[in-house]
């Protein structure tokens, strides 16, 4: 939800960074546009697309005006209370739709029945929250705003990293970032101008330090595919490129988790705060949104915690004799899905082999394709930009060198369309992707910055 609405996040950072209090040129007048955006247009966004991702346009209307009347009532941006109302709308449509509106005896008044029900479920939430939730979400919030403020102070605040690091190398990197602490950052920029929180996740520097170390420690094309990780990881902003170097030594935990604790008591070291939620989580996207008194302290922040994960990684790696096999990397890999999965995953094969009119490789076994005609292929990710973006430009360029008609996009896991007919994606989200659009011919990858994956994906292609 907040995902899909972070240019309208970013834009209005942009506005802060250059005319706010701690911007470049402060304009009363230009300034006034983040109040309407905060309070009004980006709550009502964020519940529209909760109630739309469930329960379609109907639930996305529902949600919409339900959250308009939250924010009336509402003395804060009410951003948390759109991504609760907002799913919960869509829902409701969509259980109406599917157990009342469908099951009608009677043909020929399902449309006059339908829309009578649906603008009541709307016009009912919409008095709900204007008359009782917004107040309470107003207090609410506030006395969690006087906390937050509280524990952003005191010497507690670098724990959150043993929390948000381990979460981010499972892949939790999105939750985390827009569903917990961007929420909060929100809130909090909206009271002081900025926020600490829009650094705890987005921080490049751990994972800079994992990448340089191997980049150290390795040769031929592992070092390339290393230095390839770290410019797109620190540059580029998709952290999610260094994830299988984690799981690869699980003991890189620590590295990762010490340089996030770094980075964060850095930032309340030097006081320092973003304006807008950075997205994708590229270093110069994080200076950039930086306040100019905080811009040079957040960079001596994420090249602290750089530093101390690159020690650790160091220390770490220097212990390991020999590198695992690739069923040892793969094993290790499915313990911490399986965790990741609510215990879905050990039936994945089963699964497969249940399904005979999928074409579907195991990510274990050596990855073919036979029998399909492939005109247009999709990478896909959880939010259909980062990973599955920088994928999919890398094969384009593959399949233009190699003279291939074949067109290549990026799409979110809820957004992949019907007429794709080569999914592409990471092999953890493979199970959640054949729920979502069964029948396809499925290609997953350990890691997108393989080059070796895409030249032999190219060479079945031909």
């Amino acid at each position: 939800m907040v995902y899909q609405n972070i240019i309208i996040i970013v834009a209005v950072g942009f506005i802060r960074v250059i005319f706010g209090d701690y911007g470049w040129w402060y304009n009363e007048t230009i300034i006034q546009l983040v109040n309407p955006v905060y309070h009004t247009i980006l709550p009502v966004l964020i519940g529209f697309t909760g109630g739309r991702l469930i329960g379609g346009q109907k639930g996305g209307a529902t949600a919409a005006v339900a959250i308009f009347g939250l924010t009336l009532s509402s003395t804060v941006p009410a951003i948390l209370g759109a991504m609760i109302i907002g799913p919960v709308s869509g829902w409701v449509i969509k259980k109406i739709d599917q157990y009342i509106i469908k099951k009608l005896p009677g043909a020929g008044y399902e449309l006059l029945i339908g829309n009578i029900l649906t603008a009541f479920i709307a016009f009912l939430f919409t008095l709900v929250c204007y008359l009782y939730i917004g107040k309470i979400f107003s207090t609410g919030i506030e006395l969690t705003l006087q906390f937050l403020e509280s524990i952003v102070s005191s010497s507690w605040l670098p724990i959150v990293a043993v929390f948000v690091e381990p979460a981010k190398v499972l892949f939790f990197n999105n939750v985390v970032n827009f569903g917990i602490l961007a929420p909060l950052g929100i809130h909090q920029v909206n009271e002081l101008g900025k926020s600490l929180f829009f650094l705890i996740e987005s921080n490049p520097g751990p994972g800079l330090g994992i990448l340089l170390a191997y980049w150290l420690k390795t040769k031929g094309e592992q070092r390339k595919g290393a230095k390839l990780a770290t410019l797109v990881h620190f540059f580029g902003g998709i952290h999610e490129v260094y994830f299988p170097y984690v799981l690869k030594k699980p003991r890189l935990i620590i590295a990762v988790i010490l340089g996030g604790m770094v980075g964060v008591y850095s930032f309340q070291l030097f006081h320092v705060g973003l304006v807008a939620i950075p997205s994708p989580g590229s270093a110069l996207l994080l200076v950039g949104l930086a306040p100019k008194a905080d811009m040079l302290f957040v960079l001596l922040g994420i090249l602290l915690s750089g530093l101390a994960s690159f020690l650790v990684s160091i220390c770490l790696l220097r212990q390991v004799s020999e590198s695992p096999t690739v069923n040892d990397t793969k094993e290790t890999i499915n313990i911490f899905y399986r965790l990741t999965e609510s215990g879905r995953l050990p039936q994945e094969n089963e699964d497969m082999a249940d399904n005979s009119g999928e074409k579907v490789m195991n990510a274990a076994d050596e990855k073919t394709l036979k029998g399909a005609a492939i005109h247009s292929i999709y990478f896909v990710c959880e939010a259909g930009i980062g990973s599955s973006a920088m994928g999919g430009a890398m094969l384009r360029k593959k399949l233009q060198q190699a003279n291939l008609p074949i067109t290549v996009e990026n799409a979110s896991i809820n957004d992949i369309p019907e007429d794709a007919d080569l999914i592409v994606c990471h092999e953890r989200l493979l199970p959640t992707i054949k729920r979502v659009v069964p029948n396809k011919t499925y290609y997953p990858l350990q890691s997108f910055t393989d080059m070796k994956v895409y030249d032999q994906l190219v060479r079945e292609l031909i």
